[in-house]
């Protein structure tokens, strides 16, 4: 799939830190993308099988058979639908069936988003009205043998308001790691976590994109054998809001059993909202769009036209929420007491998250910050607490207000929370890393930058799928970049396949990767050449976790949580 995406970029616009981590879970290397449906126009698809190929281009699924294509590498499959269309009288219910088809679906069309706002944020830069979006694409390999292969399902980032499944290419993935690839889209925003007792007797209301998300790996489970993939080997795995996904689903009941490892880039444990303050949310909501009677809330809500929704939904935060049957437990809680799926987990952020928050927020706009803002902001961010963060991350010691900032984003946001994951889900079976490439492709093209972008937030995102997710192209890596590149594919895939990610699988053997366990355990640093163990104790030092432990889960809250 090599289908050109428009590339528009990005307005400037000045946020304090609770502002900016509410872009935390935007999977902001997503790049842009079209909402609306579209056809596959590149990468040659045959009408047959070309020589040596064996796997089919028809494939007969639980509701009926669909044709793939044949990209230069990959089998792939678009549009294929996961769950009815949540529509009218669905809207805000749990995902229902699919209905059958007859004769064969043509799977070579990418289906619609999820109703969001259009946003470079989120990767889907035109809006969308289309709430008939439960749909997944499929990539494997073209050639699939006699095993069968492990399968991996992507959930997107966009802050739980915006993405899609198509942006990601999961091709090369699939081709160089002799895995299947699942790319899913789930309903955002109010439509997929407004939250009011009217909503569901069950009590569930404010979960129903997590409810999505389980729907699409129950689909797996029932149809990864007739994709050559195994039902037993299922990894869920997600960047961002997609990272908070997978730890969301590891603590949820009803996806137990759904998957069989677990995969968390930049966001596992974000948490969100509790049902009453969900619902408090959800209530204000209603109001704001006229459904003020609560006894006739839900009916008016659901004639609400989608234009209307999306507008109202901007003044509030949405996330899954916690403390419903769905989501008993905020998944920190969840984890610190054993009651989450133990899976073994892959999980980990990059060095320098926060530097591409800072570059959208302020440098772009071409009005770096300065050492007044730099306080202000801080001041906005932790009110009482301010001049303790002052002084722990003081100007003197950082060469310019931005780079101070980005740092706290950084450390409060991501490395140390990512780090009390590892903790946490230690005993289950954790592999941590931290992304380090000081130089990867600047896949924006944020020239105007008064500091280095370094490993900034969704930078890893190219070097996981080999694909640039704005222009479905191959980056301009450097020959040590590649090869990067290359080992993290197969450490993913080695760890879908095994639950080890240096373990197992043919070709070249890669650098050792130890577990987190012990009383002195370490994290893989990912650098180019130079990938190897650093002490945990090191990476706290680095990022200051000693220091931001004292503010608990506030350090990295996101907005409306």
């Amino acid at each position: 799939m090599a289908f050109l995406r428009l590339v528009v970029r990005p307005v400037c616009w000045r946020l304090p830190l609770a502002a900016i981590l509410g872009l935390v879970a935007a999977g902001l290397g997503a790049g842009t993308g079209a909402a609306a449906a579209s056809p596959v126009t590149a990468g040659q698809p045959a009408a047959a099988a070309a020589p040596g190929r064996s796997a089919p281009l028809v494939v007969r699924t639980d509701k009926g058979a669909v044709r793939g294509l044949y990209a230069s590498n990959a089998r792939e499959f678009f549009g294929i639908p996961y769950a009815a269309p949540p529509v009218v009288a669905l809207r805000w219910r749990p995902p229902q069936p699919a209905a059958r088809w007859t004769g064969i679906r043509n799977a070579n069309w990418l289906a619609p988003a999820c109703a969001q706002i259009g946003s470079i944020a989120s990767g889907v830069i035109n809006t969308s009205t289309s709430e008939d979006c439960l749909y997944l694409n499929v990539y494997t390999p073209t050639v699939i043998g006699s095993g069968r292969l492990p399968v991996m399902v992507w959930i997107h980032g966009g802050a739980f308001t915006g993405g899609e499944g198509a942006i990601y290419d999961g091709s090369r993935l699939a081709a160089q790691g002799h895995v299947i690839v699942v790319t899913i889209n789930y309903r955002l925003g109010a439509f997929g976590s407004l939250a009011l007792p009217g909503l569901d007797a069950r009590g569930a209301s404010g979960d129903y994109g997590l409810m999505d998300q389980q729907a699409a790996l129950r689909w797996v489970q029932r149809n990864a054998h007739a994709f050559g993939g195994s039902p037993s080997d299922v990894t869920a795995f997600g960047e961002s809001a997609g990272a908070a996904s997978v730890c969301d689903n590891m603590a949820s009941p009803a996806a137990a059993g759904l998957f069989a490892r677990a995969i968390a880039e930049s966001g596992c444990l974000l948490g969100g909202p509790s049902q009453q303050a969900a619902e408090t949310t959800g209530r204000a909501f209603a109001v704001k769009l006229g459904c003020t009677n609560a006894a006739t809330q839900v009916a008016c809500l659901r004639r609400e036209p989608v234009a209307s929704i999306l507008q109202a939904q901007s003044s509030f935060g949405w996330s899954p929420v916690a403390g419903t049957p769905v989501l008993p437990l905020q998944p920190a809680a969840a984890f610190a007491t054993d009651r989450y799926s133990h899976v073994p987990l892959l999980q980990g952020t990059n060095h320098d998250e926060g530097r591409f928050f800072v570059a959208l927020g302020y440098d772009l706009g071409g009005h770096p910050l300065t050492a007044a803002e730099y306080a202000q902001v801080i001041q906005a961010s932790y009110g009482a607490s301010a001049a303790a963060v002052l002084a722990e991350y003081p100007l003197s010691g950082y060469a310019s207000p931005d780079l101070a900032y980005a740092q706290v984003i950084t450390d409060a946001g991501f490395s140390c929370p990512a780090l009390r994951a590892d903790e946490l889900a230690q005993r289950s079976g954790v592999y941590a890393y931290e992304f380090s490439d000081p130089n990867p492709p600047d896949d924006f093209n944020l020239t105007t930058l008064t500091f280095p972008l370094g490993a900034a937030h969704s930078t890893e995102l190219q070097y996981v799928f080999q694909r640039i997710p704005v222009l479905d192209t191959v980056p301009p890596f450097s020959a040590a970049q590649i090869a990067l590149s290359n080992q993290m594919i197969a450490y993913w895939t080695r760890f879908a396949a095994t639950g080890s990610p240096d373990r197992g699988g043919s070709g070249r053997a890669l650098p050792y990767w130890p577990r987190f366990s012990g009383i002195r355990p370490d994290i893989q640093e990912l650098v180019p050449g130079a990938s190897a163990p650093e002490s945990s104790a090191r990476f706290a030092a680095a990022h200051k976790c000693s220091f931001w432990a004292g503010f608990g889960a506030s350090a990295a809250a996101l907005p409306g949580q």
